[in-house]
């Protein structure tokens, strides 16, 4: 196979394997009597993708069919990481490139990528082929009973408004218009997560029939991904898909020279899960209502519950009365015992209920030195008594 691309395809054509490359880690070329294929397929065979470009894509095409069945032709399997090193920044390739040329040997094992650069610049790339063997995913897009046309705009605007972390996307067709809602587990709390939901009415779309309605799960990366490719080549997407456990197959095509499939594998999410957020939304309006009669009823119990604490207080009363509070002045009637002390007027209260405060310091010396301050007591009276002899030797 030989083929020529020009300068502007080749931008088309790096946008290509940049959008692929979020699909799969091997990138299938077959070459067929009047067209070109890339395919590619996930890790886990959920998500397969498929670019076919016409022969009027190529400036210069030869097929150079060597084999005796008519229906097969050359093809190989390479890393999609050596095609993303031959295409580094498609955006700005047309600027640069005047003209590719790309030649499939497999008599070398070899995939040749020669760009033909402005000032005589020529750059040369030879990726190895990994096989000779192509893959091919087997789905519908023919009589399905939904099928709806969007501009790329509608779907990317919608998809902006979801958390990053989002990992799935469901998409439920109604009669008169369709649902794209962040899938979420059963198992996770909904207190701690984003609910997203994104209501499209059937005349935000180019064209829009559902004869069966249905809501079909799918990932997000990769639907983010085929948006993109839409959006820079600024076509229009038609969505075709029968019920959930069918694939769901995005087809982007300009009529004449591109064609793009990008199948996606549908889950079966549980019923709970597959409920609308409607629905989950009555629920949790049942679960505040429930909340709001509980707290009704223990509101209309509060009364009762007083007047049995009020109750209760009253019978052990005396709990709370064995303390008095005495007054400021100390009462002398109440105790048998008060003795009045005519220097200061202070009260000595013996035998009595209520405990006085400690005496002062003051009170304390006059206490304990009460006879030298008594008006009979004579100092000489104790000249003669000796309390301590002299500690001295002599």
């Amino acid at each position: 196979m030989k083929c020529y691309v020009p300068g502007p395809n080749v931008k088309v054509l790096g946008r290509t394997i940049h959008a692929l490359a979020r699909f799969g880690d091997e990138l299938y070329l077959e070459s067929l009597v009047d067209c070109v294929r890339l395919r590619t397929l996930n890790t886990a065979e959920s998500a397969y993708a498929m670019v076919k470009f016409n022969k009027n894509f190529f400036s210069y095409f030869n097929y150079n069919y060597n084999s005796n069945n008519d229906n097969d032709g050359p093809k190989c399997k390479i890393s999609m990481k050596s095609a993303l090193n031959t295409f580094k920044s498609p955006a700005h390739m047309d600027k640069q490139v005047e003209n590719l040329e790309i030649k499939l040997e497999l008599d070398q094992c070899k995939l040749i990528f020669q760009f033909k650069c402005k000032h005589g610049i020529i750059k040369t790339h030879y990726v190895s082929i990994l096989d000779s063997k192509v893959t091919q995913a087997v789905y519908t897009k023919d009589l399905v009973p939904n099928r709806i046309t969007s501009s790329q705009r509608i779907l990317s605007e919608a998809i902006s408004n979801f958390q990053s972390s989002d990992d799935q996307v469901t998409l439920e067709a109604l009669s008169h218009s369709i649902l794209l809602r962040n899938y979420i587990d059963d198992n996770i709390d909904l207190s701690k997560i984003i609910r997203t939901q994104i209501n499209i009415k059937s005349e935000e779309f180019d064209s829009y029939t559902v004869d069966e309605e249905t809501a079909v799960t799918f990932t997000m990366k990769e639907f983010k991904a085929l948006l993109t490719f839409a959006e820079a080549l600024g076509l229009p997407i038609q969505i075709q898909f029968e019920t959930t456990g069918k694939p769901i197959v995005f087809i982007i095509h300009n009529g004449t020279t591109l064609e793009a499939h990008f199948v996606l594998a549908t889950t079966k999410p549980d019923v709970t899960t597959q409920a609308s957020t409607t629905q989950k939304s009555s629920r949790v309006e049942r679960n505040k209502r429930k909340d709001s009669s509980n707290l009704t009823e223990s509101a209309s119990k509060k009364p009762h519950l007083e007047e049995d604490i009020s109750k209760c207080l009253d019978e052990d009363s005396h709990l709370f009365n064995f303390v008095d509070i005495p007054n400021e002045e100390i009462p002398t009637n109440n105790c048998d015992n008060s003795v009045n002390v005519e220097n200061n007027n202070l009260v000595d209260i013996k035998d009595c209920d209520n405990i006085p405060a400690s005496p002062t310091s003051k009170t304390m010396i006059k206490s304990l030195f009460k006879k030298c301050f008594e008006s009979t007591f004579d100092p000489r009276s104790t000249q003669d008594v000796v309390l301590a002899g002299n500690s001295d030797s002599e």
